[in-house]
């Protein structure tokens, strides 16, 4: 009995471990593959905010993933290409890219959510 419940949680063990690498490699693939689809840079130059649609390719994995994740993500650069935010890995949320754009406002950047605007406030972009 004992043998048997050691087995079954190292089984389970095993098979979340797999499920979540193929998780990551799908999101992983889908933000490197993903398109812009929108941008706008900062009343002073500085920094760009763009909305990517990720491209999470075909098959039932690619098609689970799509369906629990966002339409859409968003990604803040300065005007030399580095990046400063992302809401790629942000899980708790639903961003709305597609619908309404991400821009700024009060120099902050704000993108829509299925919960009203976020934002960050970068002070090198304002």
């Amino acid at each position: 009995m004992q043998l048997l419940k050691k087995t079954g949680l190292i089984t389970t063990a095993i098979l979340f471990t797999i499920l979540l690498t193929g998780w990551v490699f799908i999101k992983l693939s889908a933000a490197r593959n993903a398109t812009v689809y929108a941008q706008q840079w900062s009343d002073n130059g500085n920094c760009v905010i763009k909305t990517y649609i990720p491209h999470y390719g075909n098959g039932l994995p690619n098609n689970i993933v799509r369906a629990l994740s966002t339409a859409s993500f968003f990604r803040v650069y300065d005007k030399q290409g580095n990046l400063l935010e992302s809401t790629e890995w942000v899980l708790d949320m639903h961003e709305d890219g597609i619908q309404d754009y991400a821009r700024w406002g009060n120099h902050r950047a704000i993108y829509p959510t299925d919960m009203g605007y976020e934002g960050w406030t970068l002070p090198q972009c304002g």
